[in-house]
């Protein structure tokens, strides 16, 4: 059978165990060098795993994992502004259903925005068409088909 060595260890331990829990791996690893440094004369008290390197591949690898777990929660969080806002239109609309003068104070509202703010608002009124001098004509309502025989 063959011997483990601190390098299978390493090698054979999960990669977020290597970057997240380095400490439970230290008690492996000083089970596995004491008896080799005793060999040569030297006391083994403790070892830590400090520092991990790993292939450039590897590297970026890592940042494209990174990279596609923020771009998910940032469209989750759009996902749920977007919900939210729905929600609300869907409440408001709720609201304005069952109290049809609210609507009417909403436009008077956006008229006194947009005149305070200098934007030009164009509302169009039914029946209402406008002519080139300044006059205003209601044209008459459409003949209605099939009339008297």
């Amino acid at each position: 059978m063959p011997r483990s060595s601190p390098r299978t260890v390493i090698g054979a331990a999960p990669v977020e165990t290597l970057l997240n829990q380095r400490a439970t791996l230290a008690p492996q690893l000083l089970a596995l060098v004491q008896p080799e440094a005793v060999k040569f004369g030297v006391a083994v008290h403790a070892v830590e795993l400090k520092d991990v390197m790993f292939p450039g591949e590897l590297k970026r690898v890592f940042a494209d994992v990174l990279k596609a777990k923020q771009e998910g929660q940032a469209a989750l969080e759009r996902a749920r502004g977007e919900s939210a806002a729905l929600r609300n239109l869907a409440n408001a609309a709720r609201v304005l259903d069952g109290n049809p003068a609210l609507m009417n104070l909403r436009v008077l509202q956006s008229l006194a925005s947009a005149q305070q703010s200098g934007n030009t608002l164009v509302l169009g009124v039914p029946g209402f068409v406008p002519l080139k001098n300044g006059k205003t004509h209601t044209p008459a309502p459409p003949a209605e088909e099939g009339g008297a025989g």
